[in-house]
């Protein structure tokens, strides 16, 4: 797992780039975080200081053509046209970093010009030369203050540079010429906290012929700090902490090199063997493509807020994360995973919401945020219906089912469906607070198989907001008759009859026809007209004689489900009789 470089606290350690101090095997650095969001140095940078010296070189070489007869002897104290920050700032291979900062300036090419002490490093590679592209592009450039000798004007001059030296101001000494260089830095408050070592690399492989006498033995090293009093001296840490000053070409001064990084690194969550934590090199995600919010966000109501993709050159986008503003607050997480929308509850009564989502990945790092528009909320309450969902139980013939329908809202308008097992059978603008009759009667009735069917009523306010009511029953019909309740008047006795039934009758199921020219008798004469319906014939009366006063025509039509299954109901009788 991992987590941010900002999370450390001051005094971590960590491994960063590689270093050669001769010809052994490139080491990690070991640095030490010493500073977090530093006064005057890039915004949220995490400072770093080298744990312990890490090679014993010169600040400057001497300069046998300058004019000054110090510089000439021992080097030049102006930080700025320094060896050791020009080494310091290059990636350069071995023998090529070095180029002239003024007329007279001098490669450290030889033991002389170093001070004697065998540490000339013109022809080493510049001091970024084993760091990778990833790692120096992690590096901050950082404006830094430096105070300028007297014969170079006083006062000081601000340089921007990746790598640096420390300050006097930075290590918690004293200002030079009453001037502060930066600010003190979290990570040093006495002299015990200035006090270095040399790392094992640097003592068992330094050419100088003057180090410690034990790699736990302290050191001097050195700062960016001049000695403004003249031209030669350099500011260094004395072995027990405390401010010392000596030549620039002192070839024997201890190197802790000072930078800044970036805070949304990804870091180890652990340490390693070594108490360092390890930088994880992984590119922030893209933010999603787009934010798409409803046009109109209801208070009390789900409304989904959905985005697009969003990518990430790593391999390793894992998820989003959603947040919203109400009423124009701090944004608050509603969500967090791997889906492209959420459907947020809006809380009844806010005025507005602003979403904003981002990318994020395995390793912690996020992406910027895409923004929508603040939107203002409609409050609605939601229409009621009626009673409870649940089942009605069995039903063997056709039935209603009352409901009324309230909405809170004044002057709201509502529509209502009905629909059942998901098709409608009516749309229509109810009258709030009467009662309403949901009708499975007749053709409907009639259509619907046995078995489970799902009654729902929908009732949708001009708002949007919505209630449905859900009720389920189970039809368990075996047999119907219809019959006309009036029968059909004749002036004469009816001689012939014609009769067309719309049905489904699957086989299996019985399905009977009968007729009747004396409908109006107490006994009516009914004769069998099945067969002539099935095959699309007239149907002959047997019968001539009545009891009731007139001739009249009936009809029945009997279905009894049997043995078949599906389908099975009769949807219009239509025809003529003479």
């Amino acid at each position: 797992m991992a987590q941010l470089l900002s999370n450390l606290a001051v005094g971590s350690k960590i491994k960063f780039g590689k270093y050669q101090v001769a010809s052994e095997t490139a080491q990690d650095i070991i640095w030490k975080i010493v500073a977090k969001n530093h006064s005057g140095y890039p915004s949220n940078a995490i400072t770093l200081l080298t744990e312990k010296i890490i090679d014993l070189r010169a600040s400057d070489a001497q300069e046998p053509s300058n004019s000054d007869s110090d510089r000439q002897s021992y080097g030049n104290n102006r930080y700025s046209l320094s060896n050791i920050e020009q080494w310091l700032n290059k990636d350069s291979a071995a023998g090529a970093w070095y180029a002239a900062a003024h007329a007279a300036d001098q490669s450290p090419d030889t033991s002389a010009r170093t001070g004697g002490y065998g540490t000339q490093y013109a022809a080493k590679a510049g001091f970024l030369n084993l760091f990778t592209a990833t790692e120096k592009a992690a590096i901050q450039n950082t404006t830094i203050r430096v105070v300028k000798a007297s014969v170079d004007g006083g006062s000081y001059e601000d340089i921007a540079r990746k790598v640096f030296l420390p300050s006097t101001t930075e290590v918690g000494l004293a200002n030079e010429s009453s001037i502060a260089e930066g600010a003190l830095w979290a990570g040093f408050s006495n002299d015990a906290s200035r006090i270095a070592y040399l790392t094992q690399q640097a003592f068992s492989n330094t050419p100088s012929s003057s180090k410690p006498s034990a790699v736990g033995n302290a050191w001097y090293w050195w700062l960016r700090t001049p000695y403004a009093s003249n031209s030669r001296n350099v500011r260094v840490v004395y072995t027990d902490g405390t401010l010392s000053t000596d030549y620039a070409c002192r070839g024997s001064y201890g190197v802790r090199p000072a930078l800044n990084l970036l805070s949304s690194i990804s870091v180890s969550d652990s340490t390693d063997v070594d108490g360092c934590y390890t930088l994880i090199w992984n590119t922030a995600p893209n933010p999603p493509g787009a934010l798409n919010v409803p046009s109109e966000i209801y208070g009390g109501k789900n409304n989904t807020i959905s985005w697009t993709a969003g990518s990430d050159v790593d391999g390793n986008l894992a998820g989003y994360e959603l947040e919203v503003s109400e009423n124009g607050g701090a944004y608050t997480n509603i969500y967090t995973g791997s889906a492209l929308s959420f459907i947020d509850a809006v809380t009844y009564g806010l005025s507005t919401v602003q979403y904003r989502v981002r990318s994020y990945d395995s390793a912690g790092a996020t992406s910027s945020y895409v923004t929508g528009s603040v939107k203002n909320v409609i409050n609605n309450t939601v229409p009621t219906i009626s009673g409870a969902d649940g089942s009605l139980g069995t039903k063997a013939a056709p039935f209603t089912q009352n409901y009324t329908v309230t909405d809170p809202d004044d002057g709201a308008s509502v529509t209502v469906v009905e629909k059942i097992d998901g098709a409608t059978l009516r749309t229509y603008t109810p009258t709030l607070g009467a009662t309403n009759t949901f009708s499975v009667t007749g053709n409907t009735w009639l259509k619907l198989t046995n078995g489970s069917h799902t009654l729902t009523i929908t009732a949708t306010d001009n708002l949007g907001g919505v209630a449905t009511r859900t009720y389920t029953f189970t039809k368990n019909m075996t047999s119907f008759s219809i019959q006309p309740t009036v029968p059909f008047a004749s002036e004469s006795m009816p001689t012939r009859i014609a009769i067309s039934v719309s049905r489904s009758i699957p086989g299996g199921a019985d399905f009977e026809v009968m007729v009747c020219n004396n409908a109006n008798d107490a006994s009516p004469t009914w004769e069998d007209a099945t067969s002539a319906v099935e095959g699309g014939l007239v149907h002959v009366f047997e019968n001539d004689t009545k009891t009731a006063a007139t001739w009249a025509v009936g009809i029945q039509v009997n279905v009894s489900r049997g043995t078949g299954s599906g389908a099975c109901y009769v949807s219009g009788i239509g025809g003529n009789f003479e």
